[in-house]
């Protein structure tokens, strides 16, 4: 797949492995790898668009490998509803990303691709819980997401959105919010706690722009499991921070409770 690329798409491709390999140098617990943001062929059919979409994932876990690092891989395709540049409908969203998931399955099984752990599923096409089974099926985890780009829901509403991507299947319930003013930012943290301490999966938030910057910094403390940095290049959302510069702050805080997940 890679070879029948256009010169733009493999700069794009090799950019974005360069910065997972300063990411995992720099102490990165994961690397997300953003999808979307590399060009499919033109006019690829639906299974040259999963190819395209895979495609990236496994030639940066690839290189990881072959490098001698360890650091877990990420697939994300953001869409354009939630942030990203994917310009595909919920139906296409859905057949598609299936397809994708079955291009990592059969690539990890030949031990070549093992560091392709996980893929993020978008919570708002309605297909987590297809999706979700066919991620394990393939071996993989699920970080289920949701994004609100234009203010904080409140606080039923956020819970109640983590814990239905719990009951369809995500490993890691993602939230990412807008805040308004700071009580955004700390009823977002308070809803981290919460869930952080009632559901059985793990739970990563954030409030994003400079304002909510402190919860990319300290959402650990709140029992927020991941955040998000960059390595060398511009932001894929708003607010996300240089990885040595997040790194240097967390180690400052104190770790998780053994008891979380």
């Amino acid at each position: 797949a890679l070879g029948c690329r256009t010169p733009a798409a493999l700069h794009v491709m090799a950019e974005a492995m360069r910065q997972a390999m300063v990411a995992s140098a720099l102490g990165a617990d994961l690397v997300e790898v953003r999808a979307d943001l590399v060009d499919p062929e033109p006019g690829a059919d639906a299974q040259g668009l999963a190819a395209s979409w895979a495609s990236p994932a496994l030639a940066t876990a690839s290189l990881l490998a072959a490098e001698g690092q360890h650091t877990p891989v990420l697939l994300t395709v953001r869409t354009a509803a939630e942030g990203g540049a994917a310009d595909v409908d919920a139906d296409r969203y859905r057949q598609t990303l299936r397809e994708t998931i079955r291009f990592l399955g059969e690539a990890r099984s030949t031990g070549r691709f093992a560091l392709v752990r996980a893929v993020d599923v978008e919570i708002a096409h309605g297909c987590l819980d297809e999706l979700a089974d066919a991620a394990h099926e393939a071996g993989l985890l699920v970080v289920a997401s949701a994004h609100v780009f234009t203010t904080t829901p409140g606080q039923q509403e956020m819970e109640d959105l983590l814990d239905r991507m719990q009951r369809q299947g995500a490993d890691v319930a993602k939230l990412a919010v807008m805040p308004r003013g700071p009580r955004d930012v700390a009823r977002l943290l308070g809803v981290t706690a919460r869930a952080g301490e009632e559901l059985d999966v793990a739970v990563a938030t954030m409030s994003m722009g400079p304002l909510g910057a402190v919860s990319r910094l300290s959402g650990a403390v709140f029992g927020s499991v991941l955040t998000f940095a960059t390595a060398g290049g511009a932001p894929s959302a708003p607010g996300q921070l240089p990885i040595d510069r997040v790194r240097a702050v967390l180690d400052l805080l104190p770790p998780l409770p053994q008891d979380r997940p």
